[in-house]
This record gives C-alpha cells, structure tokens and sequence, in this order.
C-alpha cells in the first residue's frame, strides 16, 4: 500500500464518517402504568414477564408494550381507546432504555386531542432527562397529534428519560413514542484506523 494511502485512510477515520439517521427502539421502558375512566387505558401489551398490565398506576419494568408497538392512533381515545395508555391527575414519567448509545435526533409523542372531551386534552410540557423543557402547542382541531423534539443538544446515551405535564389535571392519552438516531461512530471508527496503523507497520517492515 503506497504511504500517501495508508496516511489518507489514517486520516479519513480520525475524521469520521457521515452517518444517516434512522428509526430506533428502545429494548423496554419503565413507568406507572394507566389508569381507567370509561374504558381501560392499560399498557395491555406490556411483555415484562408477570407485569401487572391491569392494575393501574401499578410499576411497570424490563418490557415493551403499546408505547412502541408500531401502531399510532389516528383516532379519538373514546373511537380507539386500546391503542392509548392514559393517565389522569399525575405527571408520568417514562424512561426509555437502548441497546446500545445513540446519537438521537428526535422523538415524537403522539398524543390525543379531543379538545376537552372527557377531560382528554394535549399535555401542558414534556421535560427530557431533567434539563430541559418542550412546550406542546395545540394547533387547534381535535384529531391526535405528533410533538417531536429536538435532542440535538442530548449527548449520546443509552438512556432517555420524560416527565409528562398534564393541562388542569386533564387526562393524558398516549398511542406511541418514536425516536429518530444515528449510531455513535467512534468503534467504527477505531477498528478502522487500526486497520490503517496495521497497514503502515507493514509497509515498514517491507522497506526495512
């Protein structure tokens, strides 16, 4: 391997390369479960071996369930309400768990707005891992919405926490929670600049 190449390649992994974005999932999540009104609002699907899925407000841990099971509401909590999980008079909080760090981009909630109906309102703010706030802005309507914010300020992690702030003790409706993330390219990285040392210890040898 001609030096300028080695010394190129060395330098191309010191850089680091560009990486896409995609859509991540947590391998579980803990949080009170829901509550019930007119209907159960239970994290039904929870898979956590011996979860208390029917007992409201009852800790969930080490599982999945509705919150990221791929199925967004395009509804009204009172047209479909198994695919929310709800909570009324408390502030939930919920903490995401990866499988590896993250670079996250984003997340988005998909809430419900039934503009009062039944005590079901958007949420007042969501908090992201203690340090900062996103306010929810109702565009007016009463379908379900999507609030996505910016994580671009979070470093890489693999843990992300969210407190949940209802409007007036109104009920919170929750259908799904999606998160937008590049991985971290730093062992990419050094396995291939070790590549590119290797290369240049041989390239030594060869001229000694």
């Amino acid at each position: 391997m001609p030096k300028t190449a080695i010394f190129a390649a060395a330098a191309l992994c010191l850089s680091g390369a560009a990486v896409s974005a995609a859509s991540v999932s947590p391998v579980s999540y803990s949080m009170q479960n829901g509550q019930t009104g007119s209907f159960t609002y239970w994290d039904d699907s929870y898979n956590a071996p011996g979860a208390p899925t029917t007992t409201s407000l009852a800790p969930l841990s080490g599982g999945v369930g509705d919150l990221t099971d791929g199925v967004i509401a395009t509804q009204n909590w009172f047209n479909t309400p198994a695919l929310y999980v709800g909570w009324s008079n408390i502030s939930p909080r919920i903490e995401f768990f990866f499988n590896t760090a993250w670079d996250f981009n984003s997340v988005t909630f998909h809430f419900d707005d039934s503009n009062g109906t039944g005590g079901v309102r958007t949420p007042q703010k969501v908090e992201v891992n203690d340090s900062f706030l996103s306010y929810v802005t109702d565009p007016g309507g009463s379908a379900p919405i999507a609030h996505t914010i910016n994580l671009a300020s979070v470093a890489p992690t693999n843990t992300l926490v969210f407190d949940i702030f209802a409007q007036n003790s109104s009920w919170i409706m929750l259908s799904e929670v999606t998160f937008d993330a590049a991985p971290v390219p730093i062992p990419a990285s050094g396995l291939l600049l070790l590549g590119a040392l290797g290369g240049f210890a041989a390239w030594r040898r060869k001229r000694a």
